[in-house]
């Protein structure tokens, strides 16, 4: 079944060509190579593909986020009110982004590591305004950097380790035998900015910023630094051709232009600064869309002599394409690592790996399958949005049990072979839900509650979160929470059960 399984999947792959992200003002559009040209991101700026395409990383008012190919699924990775982020690249393997951050006049190359974190420190670049990190295709990453006090470009190894000038053979210096009339060195540059390695990893691209503040567009293979030859006024931000056959650049009025790297061939296809070009993946993408409801059915019970606040979840998918989640297990290990099977319009299927992980849970009724951290339960604190208690539900079981989606018609069941049930042996599993199908759980469902003993009385967030870890690829994130606003009260003491009201209902995390 699982060589089965594989086979279709190949059978299915989805077209892929080459597409130059652009932007204009503060829109990323993507340019296909008859020039038709669509919109992805507003208010966005340093977009930039990942490896196998189905993701782009930008920045938006000095934060780092990261959004579906086709501009769907934005999300912020992190908020950093006093730190600047800028110039997002992708090491190899599409799950970790390297990006530029100034905070308090030092810029530092930071690695974010996807899903959801964490971000480390790996290099310094100095009082520079920005690193423009680079990523050649066998990891190595370039920056620039003013350590010596001049900016100069480095490079380091994927972890920051082994930083060494690229330019190993800098222009000889003046000797006794040079003519007298001879030319002047040339002024070291006003800047160095636009990193962009070729795709074959052996030469640079860039911008170099002279004294007098033009600029010129240099390929640079760590030996030879030659201008490119162009009649473009002060060309800048150059990015190299999927092939390597092209450079494209901008001039300073925005108009865009592109060339062979020896400055033959020129060609100017509209307007625009480039950002991004890369062969990717060209399908129209049917996505989940994962809808959290508000919690309800709230109910108290005693175990031992703990309080516990049950409550029911539901999540929806409202989106036009299928959850689908497939898993097998390699050898003797006891969870099975998750893909996402993304549908693809005209028939084919994008797979997405790592999206998660699937483990036998062991205890009545369930005895299946779980997909982990599907749903998310917590009480906050209100005003801080202190976590104070979290659930310890373990997973899910997903499947076409309930077509009642708010708003979304539903077609006839697709997963409904219950998680492979009783079949702890089992090795496969395909789990999921299609569109107009809820996730739905009762209180006290196998860890469908919180314990709220030890709370004192007063206001609390009750906050549901699907995907939490966005392991799973959706059309957007902005609904995956909703939450009561509620009030715990103890009017027999904490030896009598407690009282829990309603003071608002939100569909987000907090109002």
């Amino acid at each position: 079944m699982i060589a089965a399984a594989a086979a279709t999947l190949a059978t299915h792959s989805e077209p892929r060509a080459p597409r130059l992200l652009v932007r204009t003002g503060t829109t990323v559009v993507s340019v296909a190579p008859g020039g038709v040209r669509h919109r992805l991101l507003t208010s966005a700026d340093n977009a930039v593909f990942s490896p196998d395409g189905t993701l782009v990383a930008f920045t938006r008012d000095g934060d780092l986020w990261v959004a579906n190919a086709d501009g769907s699924g934005q999300r912020r990775l992190a908020s950093t009110p006093h730190t600047a982020e800028s110039s997002p690249a992708w090491l190899p393997g599409s799950n970790r982004i390297v990006y530029a951050a100034r905070f308090e006049g030092v810029t530092h190359l930071r690695v974010y590591q996807l899903p959801a974190g964490p971000s480390h420190r790996i290099a310094s670049a100095g009082a520079g305004d920005d690193a423009d990190p680079a990523v050649a295709p066998g990891g190595r990453l370039a920056f620039v950097s003013t350590r010596g006090g001049a900016p100069a470009i480095y490079v380091v190894n994927a972890d920051g380790t082994g930083a060494a000038p690229f330019d190993v053979a800098p222009p000889p210096a003046p000797t006794e035998t040079t003519p007298s009339d001879a030319p002047p060195p040339p002024a070291p540059p006003l800047d160095l900015r636009d990193l962009s390695w070729s795709p074959d990893g052996r030469r640079l691209a860039y911008t170099r910023v002279a004294a007098d503040a033009t600029s010129s567009v240099v390929v640079d293979d760590g030996t030879t630094a030659v201008a490119l030859p162009t009649d473009a006024e002060s060309p800048r931000r150059p990015v190299w051709s999927p092939s390597g056959e092209r450079i494209a650049f901008a001039d300073s009025g925005g108009g865009l232009h592109t060339a062979a790297p020896d400055g033959s061939a020129p060609l100017q296809p509209g307007s625009g600064v480039p950002l991004d070009w890369r062969v990717v993946p060209t399908g129209h993408v049917l996505y989940p869309n994962l809808v959290q409801r508000p919690p309800s059915g709230l109910t108290v019970t005693r175990r031992g002599s703990r309080w516990l606040l049950g409550f029911t979840s539901m999540v929806d998918n409202r989106g036009p394409g299928l959850l689908r989640v497939r898993a097998t297990r390699p050898g003797s290990s006891r969870a099975m690592p998750a893909r996402q099977l993304l549908q693809v319009a005209g028939g084919w299927t994008r797979v997405v790996e790592k999206a998660g992980e699937l483990d036998f849970a062991n205890a009545w009724p369930h005895y299946h399958w779980h997909f982990l951290g599907f749903d998310r339960y917590e009480l906050r604190r209100v005003g801080s949005f202190d976590l104070l208690v979290r659930d310890h539900k373990e997973g899910f079981c997903l499947s076409d049990d309930y077509g009642a989606a708010q708003g979304v018609p539903h077609g006839p069941p697709r997963f409904r072979d219950f998680c492979e049930q009783y079949r702890p042996q089992a090795r496969y599993v395909e789990e999921g839900a299609s569109p107009g199908y809820t996730d739905r759980y009762p209180a006290f469902y196998e860890g469908q509650s919180l314990d709220v003993t030890r709370l004192p009385a007063g206001r609390y967030w009750l906050v549901h979160q699907a995907n939490s870890d966005f392991h799973l690829r959706e059309l957007r994130y902005g609904d995956d929470a909703a939450s009561l606003l509620i009030r715990l009260t103890w009017p027999g003491g904490h030896g009598a059960a407690p009282r829990i009201s309603t003071l608002r209902t939100c569909r987000k995390a907090r109002c």
